[in-house]
């Protein structure tokens, strides 16, 4: 019992993002569907015309944000707006892990780490100037609650695995994980840091 109390706030934490994007998503749609209609509403169904203005209009805002103006106000919204909103840093890390990795920043990457007598499933967050590495253990079967640890790299073994795959095993109790490593190259961070093999 002492347990659910902690369990019911794992679950806000996903949740309740989740919901606030949902309904932010949905509540554009229908603004635009009051837009589009009037525009498109005679060729396509509403829906339709909404989903279509909605790719559009991010088409348009992600070119813009490509300009040095643009670059530059998105710089000023993250810090001054987004960041302060918990879990837009971890967001924007986990939908970035898929891009390849812009210069000079991080990205999130599945490891094992040496703790006790032996490797646990974890992320590596960051890595410091020294060398050092921000790890963070994921709980199971909420990975979004876990521990953090700074490491040295002696301790670190990146795994070549996809970062969803790897934190659905750490939810399912680690069923699917045995699978996932038993095929994917792995190696010392001490040896990545010299770079691809």
């Amino acid at each position: 019992m002492r347990l659910l109390p902690r369990a019911i706030l794992d679950g806000a934490l996903v949740v309740v993002p989740l919901g606030a994007i949902a309904l932010l998503l949905i509540h554009l749609i229908r603004s635009l569907q009051g837009v589009a209609d009037p525009l498109l509403g005679g060729y396509l169904h509403p829906l339709l015309a909404a989903a279509a203005l909605l790719l559009l209009l991010l088409l348009v805002v992600g070119l813009a944000v490509r300009s040095a103006i643009g670059h530059w106000v998105r710089q000023a919204l993250e810090t001054n707006l987004f960041e302060r909103v918990p879990g837009y840093r971890l967001a924007k890390a986990l939908l970035g892990n898929g891009l390849p990795e812009a210069a000079g920043r991080s990205r999130i990457r599945p490891a094992l780490a040496a703790v006790e007598e032996g490797h646990c499933p974890a992320l590596v967050m960051e890595e410091f100037a020294d060398g050092s590495l921000l790890v963070f253990v994921p709980g199971t079967p909420a990975p979004m609650s876990g521990a953090l640890y700074i490491f040295g790299v002696e301790k670190v073994i990146f795994l070549d695995v996809p970062l969803l795959p790897f934190l659905r095993a750490i939810s399912s109790w680690g069923l699917g994980m045995r699978e996932l490593l038993e095929g994917a190259p792995a190696r010392p961070a001490r040896d990545a840091a010299a770079g691809p093999p």
